[in-house]
């Protein structure tokens, strides 16, 4: 009893230790700021925001010509008389996968031509070369 207390102990330690390594890490508040991450806004500021570039809009769509000022400026705008519409049960949306279709022969020709690309072509760093994946052949 005694060593599964003193084991759930050390193991709760462990654990707090690392969160206060981990709180630590995390960047201040006036970072957070800087980076725009973190606002310093409270939710009647945003509301009022909101409001203010609604209006604006709202303004700018009440200032737009109609179509007749468009057509007097001799700006065209052309309306589609024919609008087609397909049922949603009748619209194939499945993708072509050719790579279903791939024989084994075909598969180990393509990873073999891959492997000899990797080896040969591919301009690889020195120090990196032995990071460099190569598949079965």
């Amino acid at each position: 009893m005694y060593l599964t207390q003193h084991f759930l102990d050390m193991v709760q330690n462990i654990i707090l230790i690392f969160l206060r390594r981990r709180l630590s890490q995390r960047p201040a508040v006036e970072e957070l700021e800087c980076r725009n991450i973190l606002k310093q806004r409270n939710d009647q500021t945003e509301q009022e925001e909101r409001r203010e570039i609604k209006q604006r809009l709202n303004r700018k769509l009440n200032q737009r010509p109609t179509v007749d000022e468009l057509r007097e400026r001799k700006i065209l705008i052309r309306f589609s008389d024919y609008v087609e519409v397909a049922k949603a049960q009748d619209y194939d949306r499945r993708a072509d996968k050719p790579w279903t279709r791939l024989s084994a022969a075909d598969k180990a020709a393509i990873r073999k031509e891959l492997n000899e690309f990797k080896s040969t072509e591919m301009e690889v760093h020195v120090s990196s070369k032995h990071l460099t994946r190569f598949h079965r052949p």
